[in-house]
Parts: structure tokens; C-alpha cells; sequence
């Protein structure tokens, strides 16, 4: 499940991680700064913490990349051997589907952000998103008529979730579920709560650019983030929270003159066109994620009229630089 964005979103403290890499110092003792990558839902993920034991610290991050693992075969929409994608072979069947707890939860918290933000994030965008993939493959627009055909299944509210015992019923024949704006900052989140289990707390998780902040590092009050400068010109220290950047830079078709992201306005059926690029900071990665979706489809106007409902959520939200 790629990243939509690749975000110009710098983290310092990544500078020189080689691929499943840890620094080495003494075995056992002060803290030591561990860092990893590894490839996945089509993006890099990196980690880094700080331990005492290498061992453990091993240990630890193997159960990380598991974690993450499982859950691309969970919210995969690329594979179609995932559990959300026979999920979606039983649309419109009438079926009620059990669905593992992993999916019922990304599947509840994209339905209570698709609410919060009146559609702008929705979970069911899966047609469209696909018409759009397309269309950037072939360098063309879609046709405006597959593009009404596509807007008419997606609807968040026709997907109907069942609590006791866990189970999802799609409505409409046709309906595909797109978790490409939320599942990368659920994943990081879920990398933060994996190192708790093993007592570390100093942590930070970067999911392709949805990044999950614990604890900050031994002696420092956060750690350093450095978002786009137009936003704000020095890093910020930050712990304890979720950071994301998204912006139309990295994937997007021209055509007649235009612009279109692949992030893709539910409401419409197009791939936004206006030149938005957001950065938020919420208490958690996956809420971080879903609100950077919402408002880039929104735009900044939309969510200065509603921002007083979410005090803990910080956004920073501007036209893309000319040349990006």
C-alpha cells in the first residue's frame, strides 16, 4: 500500500541509516541509539530507539518488521491475496464478513475521519483511485463518464461495520476500499506500541513519510523534525505525537494545462487540482495521516471553519512552492 506523498518532510535524525543497519556500542548498559530500514508497503520504513541491550534491541525491531508485515497482508489494496481485498470480492453480496481486529480498527477509524471530515477522507475512494493510477500509467485523463461510474460506489456510509462479533458488510456490487490514507500511519503508530511491549519508549517510527514520535532521545526535550519552510524555518522538537506532510509533488498527471494529484476528491470523482500542501501534527500518526488526506481534498479554507472541533490537531497548510 504506497505512500500518497513522499512528504518534504526532513527527519535529522535518520541522516545516514543504511538498510537494516544498527550502531553499534557497548552490549549492555547506557541507552544506545539503534537505527533500522526496511522496504514495505511500498515505501521505507525506518525506526529508531534507544535500549540498553542489543539483544533485546534485535529482538525488538525483527518483532517490528513482523508487525508491519502482517499488516500489509492485512491493508494491502496492491495485493489481491490481502485481507481487505477479499473483503471487497463480497461487495454488494449482502454478506456480513468477520474481518480480523486489525482491519475492523483501520476500518472504524477511517469511518469516524470519513465523518469528521464530511467526505473528504473516505475509505470507499478504492474506484477511483484505481481510474486514477490508471490514468497516470497512460498519461491521458479518464474518461469523464468512468469517472461518474466510479464516484457513484464510493460512499463510507455504505460501508457497515458490526461490532459483536467483528464483522464488515460492503452495500453496493462494484465498492473498493483504498486505506492508502491512513493504514502507513497506523503502521507506525503500531511500530511505537510493538517497542513498548518490550520496555522502550525512546522511539521513533517513520512510515514513508507518516512519522510516530515516542519518548524523545536521552538529554534532548524532542526530537528534531524539520517540516517544509514556508510552514516553518527551524525544526521543531516534538515527542509523543504523529507528523505528516502531503502535497502533490511526488505523483500527479498534466493534462490541458493542469494538475491532477492522486490524491482524489471523494466528493468529485477528480484528482485535486489545487496546488495544496499541508503538514499536521496530531496525537497520533494515523490521525496525523487521515487529516492530511482530508484537508489536502478540502482545502485549508474548510478546515479553519471546522479546526476549533480538534484543538490537539495542528495544521499548517499553503499553495506548493512554483516548481514543485
Amino acid at each position: 500500500m504506497p505512500r500518497r506523498f513522499l512528504p518534504a518532510l526532513l527527519l535529522l535524525a535518520f541522516m545516514g541509516i543504511g538498510a537494516c543497519s544498527v550502531t553499534s556500542g557497548r552490549q549492555t548498559g547506557a541507552e544506545q541509539r539503534f537505527e533500522y530500514t526496511w522496504p514495505q508497503m511500498g515505501a521505507t520504513f525506518k525506526l529508531v530507539f534507544y535500549a540498553t541491550d542489543t539483544l533485546l534491541a534485535r529482538r525488538a525491531a525483527q518483532a517490528v518488521v513482523d508487525r508491519v508485515d502482517t499488516l500489509n497482508v492485512i491493508l494491502s489494496d496492491y495485493r489481491p491475496d490481502s485481507e481487505l481485498m477479499r473483503l471487497c470480492e463480497q461487495a454488494g453480496t449482502g454478506q456480513k464478513v468477520a474481518v480480523s481486529a486489525d482491519l475492523w480498527r483501520v476500518l472504524h477509524l477511517s469511518a469516524r475521519y470519513a465523518h469528521r471530515s464530511g467526505g473528504a477522507f473516505d475509505p470507499t475512494v478504492g474506484p477511483l483511485t484505481r481510474l486514477w493510477r490508471r490514468a497516470r500509467h497512460l498519461q491521458e485523463l479518464p474518461d469523464t463518464g468512468r469517472i461518474e461510474e466510479a464516484r457513484a460506489l464510493v460512499n463510507w456510509e455504505n460501508m457497515i461495520l458490526y461490532r459483536n462479533p467483528r464483522r464488515v458488510e460492503l452495500k453496493n456490487k462494484g465498492m473498493k476500499l483504498d486505506l492508502g490514507g491512513i493504514g502507513q500511519g497506523f503502521a507506525a503508530d503500531e511500530c511505537l506500541r510493538v517497542l513498548r511491549r518490550f520496555g522502550i519508549k525512546r522511539a521513533l517510527a517513520d512510515a514513508g513519510g507518516d512519522i510516530a514520535l515516542g519518548d524523545p532521545p536521552p538529554g534532548v526535550r524532542g526530537w528534531s523534525v524539520a517540516i517544509p519552510d514556508q510552514f516553518a524555518p527551524a525544526p521543531l522538537l516534538l515527542s509523543n505525537c504523529g507528523i505528516t506532510t502531503s502535497g502533490a509533488t511526488a505523483r500527479y498527471l498534466e493534462a490541458n494545462g493542469r494538475r491532477y494529484s492522486h490524491i482524489v476528491d471523494p466528493r468529485t470523482g477528480w484528482g485535486v487540482s489545487h496546488r495544496v500542501l499541508v503538514t499536521v501534527k496530531a496525537p497520533s500518526a494515523t490521525e496525523a495521516d487521515a487529516w492530511a488526506t482530508a484537508i489536502s481534498v478540502m482545502g485549508k479554507s474548510n478546515w479553519e471553519a471546522m479546526k476549533n472541533r480538534y484543538p490537539r490537531v495542528k495544521v499548517w497548510a499553503g499553495e506548493l512552492p512554483l516548481g514543485e
